[in-house]
């Protein structure tokens, strides 16, 4: 049984768990996180010794790419029945897994409009022609967990340096619509100057031009202590990116999509391209490759342009 005050619920993915954790660790006595408990070992190693919030387990199959046959089976939770069940998500399925896991509680969620102007380019209207600002996660987390967006910049904000760069690239995203296309030409600029080391996770496919002997493939605590020992991370708009950012590695994050202030860690410097779309309304997510990316020497600059601050 927990006696938290409030939980944070995040059923879905790696950098959506971790957004939700980089509030959670601030006031962990008062703060648990309900996650998928296939990101308990990394969060555990991320935390670096600080004390984690606790971790309740939540596995749902509709988070998933493969669908899960027959009906979900929740096992109801025994918390405290004052805690509130927080939410920023807006998806109805959440609400509904919330209610059923957590029947004691009362279920605390906002984020409907974001979620629904994902899903229609009239509701998005305001945010693509910039009337509205677009609703950054991170601080909509704080804001929800009324924890001060101040003390999570501050937390963000402790970087480390190196006299020498030492520069990691992961290349791993859940779809290939979301992963650096030229990635393989960003290595043989960098590897000129900088030590480079190439990271994936297993599975991941490889990006062209890129050997299976060129990349390391690391997961939880492998993967936590490689992000260490780098001074700079390049990423995809990843799980990754999330936690490159969590651990104060100098963080840059390629990206061709809608939002990605939505989905921006602070002291992360995004790069994309002039022209990429604004709102929440984007391409659907897809295992075709886009075309449009930012080139590598514009990657490149903004690594070089984060060296000297």
């Amino acid at each position: 049984m927990t006696n938290h005050s409030a939980i944070l619920f995040e059923p879905w993915n790696l950098g959506d768990t971790i957004i939700a954790f980089a509030t959670a660790i601030q006031d962990p006595d008062r703060i648990a996180l309900a996650c998928n408990t296939r990101w308990h070992s990394i969060l555990r190693c991320a935390a670096q010794g600080q004390q984690s919030p606790e971790l309740i387990p939540v596995d749902l199959g509709y988070v998933t790419r493969k669908k899960i046959i027959g009906h979900q089976q929740f096992k109801p939770q025994q918390i405290d029945g004052k805690a509130a069940v927080l939410s920023i998500r807006g998806d109805i399925r959440d609400y509904r897994a919330a209610r059923s896991l957590f029947p004691a509680s009362r279920i605390k969620m906002n984020g409907w409009i974001p979620f629904l102007a994902k899903r229609s380019s009239w509701i998005d209207l305001p945010f693509t022609r910039s009337w509205l600002p677009v609703r950054n996660r991170y601080r909509a987390w704080a804001d929800l967990a009324e924890i001060d967006w101040d003390r999570i910049v501050t937390f963000y904000h402790r970087k480390r340096c190196s006299r020498r760069a030492r520069v990691a690239i992961h290349i791993g995203a859940q779809w290939k619509s979301k992963q650096y296309p030229h990635a393989a030409e960003l290595v043989q600029i960098l590897q000129k100057s900088s030590d480079v080391q190439v990271i994936a996770a297993p599975g991941d496919p490889l990006p062209p031009g890129l050997l299976e002997s060129d990349v390391s493939r690391l997961i939880d605590g492998d993967l936590v202590g490689e992000l260490l020992s780098c001074t700079h991370l390049i990423a995809n708009d990843s799980g990754p990116m999330h936690l490159g950012a969590l651990l104060r590695c100098r963080t840059i994050v390629l990206s061709n999509r809608a939002a990605i202030a939505e989905w921006l860690p602070p002291e992360v410097i995004a790069v994309q391209p002039g022209d990429s779309p604004r709102g929440y309304h984007a391409p659907r997510l897809s295992d075709t490759v886009f075309a449009f990316w930012p080139p590598p020497q514009q990657v490149v600059e903004s690594l070089f342009s984060s060296m000297l601050n």
